[in-house]
């Protein structure tokens, strides 16, 4: 069994620096119960959410946005710029329909702008609302009759306060018969009004529509500003595009109420194209009072330019037309109905851009294209008679007049059907239906992402934990202090036994030392190696491990210690040995007397000397008092050899600390503490000292100076790096030899299968019989 131990030392190379994929996956099989443990804890939370939250339901609908219309006046427009102008893209149409101009209306019908709160008590109230029946309020859990537990009802129909009480809390408690009583956020009593009859006092009112509750039952009442109540309006709305740039698009509400989702989302669709309609409406009457303006202007040109025509040819005689002049006539005639089209396109814009905008200085360039282009025209046909050109010219005028009143008096026709008729330039296709199943939260969703969060969770914090707010738990950190490290002693079960066993001693009466439930002789027991009970605690005072459980793992690694031990202290014939560590708890003492067994176990003259005289608790392990010990000796007050003990292990002898006084570092400075060991290393081959800890007190670094060998135990994630260096410091400043380092209680890891073998063959060994 001690080959197999030493053939088989754990695999700490994944401890320190490396984050490698082996490595990882060894970290979770370490703490794999931890692990799991933090997964069910997150798994736990989040079936509470997806049975208790409030459910969600979702209501959709469709609106179609038509293309635009060609402009109001029949005329085409002459620049990609105003093509854009008059033709918004679809997101442009989804910004419309979040507007406080369509949402407002919404909101205020369905009261979003007043939140309605049940005063409940956490998650207990969520609970009892899940098992209580709407419109039945359930009855007080706990007698806790002003908390609502399931069931209440309260419609609010208007809900108005003064500007500087939004957003303040209102208390609204029930009375009978529907009566009720607010309070302002002061307490004080603003209304007393009973639900079906508006009510106001104070600047306030109120008007309840509907209110099921048991007396006394109190509600939170808030009245939001207009602009935080489209804002919460808003987080439950979502218009989106069904796809890119096809003008389809879907609105989706959230509501707890699935009817309420459905009527909610269908008010929106019909008060998007309310307001689309009325705007269209204003455009198409705005622009046919424009034309209805421009009319008889329009028919008093037409009638003084025919007028012209007919006086000219009554006084010339007629003309047959040549090529010539119908290609002048048939270009100015363009050019002229081109310029008239613009003109009124620029007084279209003008009510709506300043002159400035670059809308209308396009248009502007392009009249002045146009002029240039009509004098050129007139250039290039100078050489006409003036008869003929004047003939042309006043029939170009005639037909230009014609076409631009004619054209006027359709458009003006066509607007007063379309005003009556409007569309607003969108129609619904799918109207939202009253959804059957929740949208959220979606528990199978919700729980199986409480799982896959709770394990990554689970192995951060084991991580964390490991890496960044535990001590050092890689003995080979010691190795980079020029430290070697001459053994790793795993956590032993067994001494957490004796441990709380000790625990239940201390907690019984004074004077008694048995184990609850077991029978005690008051004599410690002689050390027998051999026979072994069935009851774990064999003997009553002797708490040894290496004495009670030889076989323990534990026992076996401290075995390993003795070997390089010996051997470098082979040419000194009565060996001291001193042990010491950073910080309290590193297990100095478990060591140093399991130590000393196994030394006596292999013929050796041991004697362990409890050195701390502060806080010493060897002799507790041997069923035994501290008074008569090393304080003693050192002051005087007891000769040497009547302290020294015996403590029923074939060749250990023992000396307790003594009795605790003051200033023990003192004590060991004197040249008694020389004189004792010169006494004592005569009388045992090897002599092991337990001291405090080197960095609470000095009293480890004058033993030190004085033993022949020093081992510093350290215990697995306890100490930092920075205690281990200091402590390291102190004893080079103290010129002591330090033999190696001892990593105590390492704790064992299902990932190292050596140790599992190692656990197993040492279990069955230890069974009784």
């Amino acid at each position: 069994m001690k080959d197999s131990v030493a053939t088989h030392m754990p695999d700490f190379s994944h401890e320190r620096g490396q984050l490698s994929v082996r490595a990882m996956l060894a970290l979770m099989r370490d703490h794999y119960k931890e692990i799991l443990l933090v997964a069910l804890g997150v798994t736990l939370i989040a079936v509470a959410y997806a049975f208790l939250a409030t459910p969600q339901y979702q209501g959709d609908a469709v609106v179609r946005v038509d293309p635009t219309e060609p402009n109001a006046l029949g005329i085409a427009l002459q620049n990609q710029d105003a093509q854009v102008l008059m033709n918004p893209s679809p997101g442009a149409e989804m910004a419309v329909m979040t507007s406080r101009s369509v949402l407002q209306p919404v909101i205020e019908k369905y009261r979003f702008d007043v939140a309605v709160i049940p005063k409940q008590i956490p998650i207990i109230g969520s609970l009892a609302n899940k098992l209580a029946t709407p419109g039945r309020p359930a009855s007080p859990w706990l007698g806790l009759s002003s908390f609502a537990w399931g069931g209440e009802q309260l419609q609010v129909a208007s809900f108005d306060v003064p500007h500087e009480l939004e957003e303040e809390k209102f208390t609204l408690t029930a009375g009978a018969d529907g009566h009720y009583q607010l309070t302002g956020p002061s307490g004080e009593l603003l209304i007393a009004g009973v639900a079906g009859k508006p009510a106001s006092a104070n600047g306030v009112s109120l008007d309840i529509k509907k209110i099921v509750a048991r007396p006394g039952t109190d509600f939170t009442l808030i009245r939001y500003n207009s602009r935080d109540a489209v804002a919460r309006f808003t987080d439950l709305l979502q218009v989106q595009d069904m796809a890119k740039d096809t003008g389809v698009i879907e609105f989706t509400f959230l509501d707890s109420n699935p009817w309420k989702a459905a009527q909610v989302t269908n008010s929106l669709v019909d008060q998007y194209i309310a307001t689309a309609v009325a705007a269209k409406q204003r455009s198409d009457s705005a622009t046919l009072e424009f034309i209805n303006q421009e009319l008889p202007r329009l028919k008093a040109d037409l009638k003084r330019s025919e007028l012209a025509l007919n006086e000219y040819r009554s006084k010339a005689k007629a003309l047959q037309p040549t090529a010539e002049s119908q290609a002048y006539l048939q270009g100015g005639i363009e050019l002229q109905k081109q310029y008239a089209a613009l003109q009124m396109e620029r007084t279209q814009l003008l009510n709506r851009f300043q002159p400035s905008s670059r809308w209308i200085v396009n248009i502007d360039d392009q009249l002045n294209d146009l002029k240039r282009a009509m004098s050129t025209l007139d250039t290039r046909f100078s050489e006409m008679p003036s008869s003929e050109r004047q003939s042309l010219d006043l029939e170009r005028d005639a037909k230009v007049a014609e076409t631009i009143y004619l054209g006027m008096v359709q458009k003006s026709e066509q607007l007063s059907v379309r005003r009556a008729s409007s569309t607003g330039g969108a129609h619904i296709v799918d109207y939202a239906i009253t959804p059957l199943h929740q949208v959220k939260p979606n528990r199978l969703l919700v729980i199986g992402g409480g799982v896959f969060v709770g394990l990554i969770f689970g192995v951060f914090s084991v991580f964390i934990r490991k890496h960044v707010m535990t001590g050092v738990t890689d003995p080979s950190y010691i190795e980079e202090l020029s430290v070697p490290l001459i053994g790793a002693v795993y956590f032993s079960q067994h001494q957490m036994m004796y441990s709380k066993s000790a625990a239940q001693r201390l907690a019984l009466p004074s004077g008694s030392s048995r184990i609850p439930g077991k029978r005690s002789t008051g004599i410690a027991a002689p050390y027998r190696s051999k026979r072994r009970s069935a009851d774990p605690f064999r003997d009553d005072h002797l708490a040894l491990l290496a004495a009670q459980y030889p076989q323990d793992p534990a026992v076996e690694a401290i075995r390993e210690v003795c070997s390089p031990l010996l051997n470098d202290l082979s040419h000194i014939p009565n060996k001291v040995i001193c042990l010491t560590g950073p910080t309290p708890g590193a297990g100095k003492s478990f060591i140093a007397a399991n130590l000393a067994a196994v030394l006596a176990e292999i013929g050796h003259r041991v004697l362990l000397i409890d050195g701390d005289m502060r806080r010493g608790r060897l002799a507790s392990l041997f069923g035994q008092g501290n008074a008569g010990g090393l304080h003693e000796v050192l002051r005087g007050d007891r000769d040497l050899h009547s302290v020294v003990r015996s403590v029923g292990v074939d060749g250990l002898s023992f000396m307790s600390c003594g009795s605790r006084g003051a200033n023990p570092a003192m004590l060991l400075m004197k040249t008694s503490f020389d004189d004792v060991l010169r006494d004592l290393r005569p009388l045992f081959d090897v002599i092991v000292i337990d001291t405090p800890p080197m960095l609470a007190v000095g009293d480890a670094s004058i033993v030190a100076t004085k033993a022949d060998a020093t081992l510093l135990v350290l215990r697995s994630g306890l100490q930092s790096e920075k205690e281990i260096s200091e402590t390291v410091k102190k004893l080079e400043r103290s010129d002591a030899r330090v033999l190696g380092a001892v990593f105590n209680a390492i704790p064992i890891r299902r990932s190292d299968k050596s140790y599992s073998y190692i656990m197993a063959d040492t279990a069955a060994a230890a069974q009784p019989g």
